[in-house]
């Protein structure tokens, strides 16, 4: 299946509350824009620098926040003597995951985002399952954090995409958030076949979190699975 690269943004200006993991200290910023990937803001807090990782707390109903996780990897002066600071969004929970797309979608909505309309909110790979020993050997992976697949069309490295893995029957699945950790080409196509790629993916979710989500889908397995490939590790999750 073919990546989406585009994901859509939202330029906004409010402030917003970031901090360190080790320290409750709010530092004044601004957002600028906001994604599924990322963001980017501006602070007068120059000591931040790249590759530190902050805590994001973004605004939810009710006066309320949910905080994501985030490593910085820009940082650009300011004539003001201000910087502008972008992040990208490293370890995110499951629950707020969904929370982080409903914001966007709002936001999109109530400032009429319309240069990127048609921009997906995310890049979105799927993978469908219904066979019972490829559901058990899948659901393993994920629970030691990591996937292999094969897909159609090719990726970058470091790449997050939207991952839904789904079932033949009626049970909806899990949606997780996974990056690109190496890739692989299985078969270049040509004009009439698509390019097949063998994928590592990693998760960017709480291990722990990982672990729940695939001991529950483990109860509900099934028949063969679509867009598969060589899938060396573990399978040992019980």
């Amino acid at each position: 299946m073919q990546e989406k690269r585009l994901q859509r943004r939202v330029g906004i200006e409010v402030p917003i509350r970031v901090c360190r993991p080790d320290s409750d200290v709010t530092i004044m910023a601004r957002y600028q824009d906001l994604s599924w990937g990322g963001a980017s803001f501006v602070t007068n807090d120059l000591t931040i620098q790249c590759d530190h990782r902050l805590i994001m707390r973004l605004p939810w109903t009710n006066g309320q926040f949910f905080a994501i996780e985030a490593d910085v990897v820009r940082c650009e002066p300011l004539e003001s003597g201000h910087q502008r600071v972008a992040v990208r969004f490293s370890r995110v929970g499951h629950q707020d995951d969904r929370r982080l797309a409903k914001l966007i979608e709002l936001l999109s909505s109530t400032l009429h985002e319309t240069a990127q309309a048609t921009a997906p909110a995310m890049p979105l790979l799927e993978l469908v399952l219904d066979d019972q020993d490829e559901v058990r050997e899948k659901l393993s992976q994920v629970a030691e954090g990591y996937l292999f697949i094969t897909a159609c069309g090719t990726y970058r490295i470091g790449q997050s995409l939207l991952l839904l893995i789904e079932y033949t029957d009626d049970f909806p699945g899990l949606r997780l958030r996974a990056r690109v950790k190496s890739q692989s080409i299985d078969d270049q196509g040509d004009g009439e076949r698509p390019c097949l790629v063998t994928l590592e993916l990693g998760f960017e979710h709480p291990l722990d979190e990982l672990r729940k989500l695939a001991h529950f889908s483990m109860r509900y397995q099934r028949k063969r699975a679509r867009f598969m490939g060589p899938y060396p590790g573990p399978s040992s999750y019980q």
